[in-house]
Formats: structure tokens, C-alpha cells, sequence
């Protein structure tokens, strides 16, 4: 159970880490991990570890609101910039 809790808390503070530089790669990698890591948890069937597993829930919640938000910042983004050049090219073909 050791080695689980002790890898457990690792990728909770590298997807930590990750999360406040929006390093999307790493996130992705690091839920891989995650996910054979949670799979080891549930073979495992020690109650032990279940606190640490929620709070990697947690985490993960907060992942995805982050996602989102970042997702919807660069949808606008990019509606700015579309309307920009259709703007752009109205006045090109008055002139």
C-alpha cells in the first residue's frame, strides 16, 4: 500500500504543479498515469487509500473546470480574430 499512497501523492502535486503552469501535455501524460495508477488502487481494495483517491478527484474536478475555461477563453479568441479579418476584408473591397 506504501508504494500506491506514496505515488498517489506524487501525481497529485505533478498534475498540481502542471494545473498552474496550464502545461496541457503534461496533464495529458500525467492522466494516464493517473488512470493505471487509480486502476492499481481498485485491485488493490485497500480503504486505506481512499482519501488520497478523493482527493484526486478533487483535483481532477478542478482540472476540468480549468480546461473549460481555457477552452472558452480560446473560442473567443478566435471569434475576435474571425470577425477581425471579415471586417478586414469588407473594407478591401470597398477600397
Amino acid at each position: 500500500m506504501q508504494p500506491i499512497l506514496q505515488s498517489l501523492e506524487a501525481l497529485q502535486g505533478d498534475l498540481r504543479e502542471a494545473l498552474a503552469q496550464q502545461d496541457w501535455e503534461a496533464i495529458g501524460a500525467l492522466d494516464l498515469r493517473c488512470r493505471e495508477l487509480v486502476g492499481e488502487v481498485g485491485k488493490s481494495g485497500d480503504s486505506a487509500l481512499r482519501e488520497p483517491v478523493e482527493a484526486l478527484s478533487q483535483l481532477y474536478a478542478e482540472l476540468q473546470l480549468t480546461a473549460r475555461q481555457e477552452r472558452e477563453r480560446i473560442a473567443s479568441e478566435l471569434t475576435r480574430l474571425n470577425q477581425s479579418k471579415q471586417v478586414s476584408r469588407a473594407y478591401e473591397s470597398l477600397g
